[in-house]
């Protein structure tokens, strides 16, 4: 594989998006494994204390809910995966999904040390790291919003204020299925959140007008 290829699945990684050439270069070092479609490539009973980055092909990320796989998310070339796995204490927990290839791909790991090292000589990375920790910690915290809200208009209201876009899409019969509620006390919550002046909601799309009144439904 081309030095330019794995450089460009770097700079398409929010984490090295502003990385000096420095950092680029040392990462060079960091040669692609490839799995095939199928292969497993981190579990919580498998896994390294490394970030991944796909340099090509696309993976998949599942959860373990009472034996079965739940799909979380799709990753393609620039994607990252692992940041759980690094700078957190050996408490016996590993690593907290399943990754695996969905075609045939490639992905370099940059281990622990590495990345301490990159921390420390190269702001633009440190900083991108902890704006993406954020981002998932934001991310998070709105699923737990999600799922321990006390009402169907919480519960759709905590939904969107999930998304990262004031204005999307929205698959009612797929939220009603994630939140456990029903497809017309969705559609009636929409309703009364569009009422209220927090959203707008037409053939489908939502347009997020107030956070502070969908963070204040009970």
């Amino acid at each position: 594989m081309s030095e330019k290829k794995i450089v460009s699945a770097l700079r398409l990684c929010s984490v090295f998006s502003d990385a000096s050439e420095r950092t680029l270069r040392g990462l060079l070092s960091c040669r692609p494994e490839k799995f095939c479609a199928g292969d497993l490539i981190y579990s919580a009973d498998s896994f390294e204390k490394s970030i991944g980055i796909i340099v090509s092909g696309k993976v998949e990320v599942f959860g373990e809910n009472e034996n079965k796989r739940v799909r979380l998310n799709a990753l393609s070339q620039g994607d990252m995966f692992g940041a759980a796995a690094l700078f957190g204490k050996n408490d016996g927990y590993g690593y907290v999904s399943t990754v695996v290839s969905k075609t045939s791909s490639e992905v370099i790991f940059i281990c622990e040390e590495k990345i301490r090292e990159i921390i420390i000589s190269d702001p633009a990375v440190a900083i991108a790291y902890i704006a993406f920790l954020s981002d998932r910690i934001r991310f998070l915290n709105g699923k737990i919003s999600t799922f321990t809200a006390k009402s169907a208009d919480s519960a759709v209201a905590a939904a969107l204020l999930s998304e990262k876009a004031d204005r999307f899409e929205l698959n009612v019969s797929r939220l009603s299925k994630k939140l456990g509620i029903g497809r017309t006390s969705v559609y009636r919550s929409l309703e009364f959140l569009k009422k209220s002046g927090a959203i707008e909601y037409s053939e489908g799309t939502v347009t997020v007008l107030s956070k502070e009144i969908l963070k204040n439904v009970r």
